[in-house]
């Protein structure tokens, strides 16, 4: 099994294994959702895939997807003075 079609929750999958130009010797189940424009390697390609084991994974991928999507972002570090400080940095003196 190579290909796998499905309809869930109002949303059709895609799914093919194929390699990846990174990884030529890995076959992944890469992933096309209708309505998302991204393409997904959501997982390698196993012996005993079967559609159902595979439908289930996928969908289980998918969803978790669209929960980090969901969730704010991290607040990133600043680095330096803030915009607008009064604080100089300190002279050095020889």
């Amino acid at each position: 099994m190579n290909q796998l079609k499905f309809d869930e929750d109002g949303r059709t999958f895609t799914c093919e294994a194929a390699a990846s130009r990174a990884t030529p010797d890995t076959i992944w189940w890469w992933v096309s959702v209708s309505g998302d424009a991204n393409r997904y390697a959501a997982f390698h390609k196993a012996k005993g895939d079967t559609a159902s084991n595979v439908k289930s994974r996928i969908i289980a991928y998918y969803e978790k997807v669209l929960a980090d999507r969901a969730r704010p972002p991290l607040p990133r570090p600043t680095y330096g003075r803030p915009p607008g400080s009064t604080n100089k940095p300190k002279e050095v003196l020889d």
